[in-house]
């Protein structure tokens, strides 16, 4: 039963780094290729849109596509440590807040670009980010916590 609880947390832990090294790959080849999918995504769906609407729609995904790199980056070394059993360490607790602060920056953007694109989708992605910002920051909390726990603990013994 230990080999097997032993196993299970070695290969989820693995298996969420591996996830999100996909995902920041395929996020990598997609903001390299963005002009060409938006193009390809307006032809496909046939929707009107003019020339500035094709430019605000661009600079949107260029410039949101930054604070979702920092992200994704911070959740993998987030689970970097985690799967090498430093759960409790001062770096998580940056890491969390520097997702915090980027998912709140994404939701500002994502509004503020909500101005100019008539849609209620953006909105969603708004609430969306606002709660992961939310989340973040007092997961870094409880971070801090448990590590000042941890070292008092330590001290004690």
């Amino acid at each position: 039963m230990n080999k097997i609880k032993k196993f299970l947390k070695f290969n989820l832990s693995h298996m969420a780094c591996l996830f999100i090294s996909i995902i920041i790959l395929v996020g990598m080849v997609t903001y390299v290729a963005l002009p060409w999918l938006v193009d390809i995504y307006i032809d496909r769906t046939a929707v009107e849109i003019s020339q500035a609407t094709h430019r605000v729609m661009i600079s949107m995904l260029y410039s949101i596509g930054v604070p979702i790199f920092v992200t994704l980056v911070m959740a993998w070394l987030l689970t970097m440590n985690i799967s090498r059993g430093k759960s409790f360490v001062k770096n998580n607790v940056t890491y969390l807040r520097v997702v915090s602060v980027a998912s709140l920056i994404i939701a500002v953007m994502v509004q503020f670009f909500s101005t100019f694109l008539k849609s209620f989708f953006p909105f969603i992605i708004t609430i969306i980010f606002l709660l992961l910002a939310l989340l973040a920051a007092v997961f870094a909390n409880l971070f801090q916590t448990a590590i000042q726990y941890k070292e008092e603990n330590d001290l004690t013994v």
